[in-house]
């Protein structure tokens, strides 16, 4: 009875760790065909949305340099007014 019970368990102990190896394997399979694809291309993508938003962004700075440049009493003014109300409002 007793090497009946060792054996049932060792069998166990066997079966469970084959399905455990071939879940992992599953697994790795699953990261290396789907996921880590679709990670690279998650990032590419992120890469190209931050180069565009450079571009805007120094598209826009060129934009208001241009503008200061062409009317810098204007714009002093502007942002006097602009720093007045933000000043007024945050007390």
């Amino acid at each position: 009875m007793g090497k009946d019970i060792k054996t049932a368990v060792e069998s166990a102990t066997k079966t469970t760790q084959e399905q455990i190896d071939s879940l992992k394997e599953q697994l790795e399979a699953l990261l290396s065909q789907r996921i880590n694809p679709a990670l690279l291309e998650a990032a590419d993508k992120a890469d190209h949305a931050v180069a565009h938003a450079r571009e805007l962004r120094d598209q826009h700075v060129k934009s208001v340099t241009t503008k200061v440049r062409a009317q810098p009493i204007a714009a002093v003014l502007i942002s006097s007014l602009v720093g007045f109300v933000a000043g007024r409002l945050s007390k």
